[in-house]
């Protein structure tokens, strides 16, 4: 299933107090109530809230999202929806699909070929041979480094982006900058 992915700039960050944070969000209209979901299906999920379509920009004349679980279907997550991803110990790379384009933040050379990543997550540039972490690098919308993650299920790549208040709102409850990328 597609999503649109949040995650701090800072990889290290997690909150503090996840139920704080996920009250802030739900304060704003972003997040509605949580989705009284399946069994089979796991995670923290909740609706989109009231303000939801003031906090994402959709692309195009007339996008095909569907906003609310299907009755016929109840356990289908094909459905426009936010998921609070578990803090993980560990940063972990999330790439959104299997070609990654990067550019290094020293020489700004173009990095194509991402078949394998270091477990430590720092990358010699074959360019200009400086070490940097890969979360210092610039995905360009199609991979995030951190343990902790937002994601808006239902999305296609560069179907919709977050308003620049969403960014901001992200960051005044965090105190940290975020960043978002799409997996296919």
């Amino acid at each position: 299933m597609p999503k649109l992915v949040f995650h701090a700039i800072d990889p290290e960050y997690a909150p503090d107090d996840k139920t704080a944070l996920v009250s802030e969000l739900q304060n704003s209209g972003f997040l509605g109530s949580e989705w009284l979901k399946p069994k089979s299906i796991s995670g923290e999920r909740y609706l989109i809230g009231e303000n939801f379509l003031k906090q994402i920009t959709f692309m195009g004349c007339a996008p095909a999202i569907e906003l609310a679980p299907r009755e016929t279907n109840p356990e289908s997550t094909e459905f426009c929806h936010i998921q609070i991803e578990a803090v993980t110990a560990k940063m972990k790379f999330v790439r959104g699909s299997d070609h990654l384009i990067s550019r290094c933040p020293h020489c700004r050379q173009r990095h194509v070929n991402w078949k394998i990543l270091p477990d430590n997550l720092i990358y010699q540039c074959d360019k200009c041979a400086e070490e940097v972490h890969l979360a210092d690098y610039d995905w360009r919308h199609t991979a995030g480094i951190a343990r902790f993650f937002i994601s808006l299920h239902g999305i296609y790549p560069e179907e919709a982006i977050p308003t620049p208040g969403l960014l901001q709102h992200l960051e005044k409850i965090s105190g940290k900058k975020w960043s978002y990328f799409y997996i296919k």
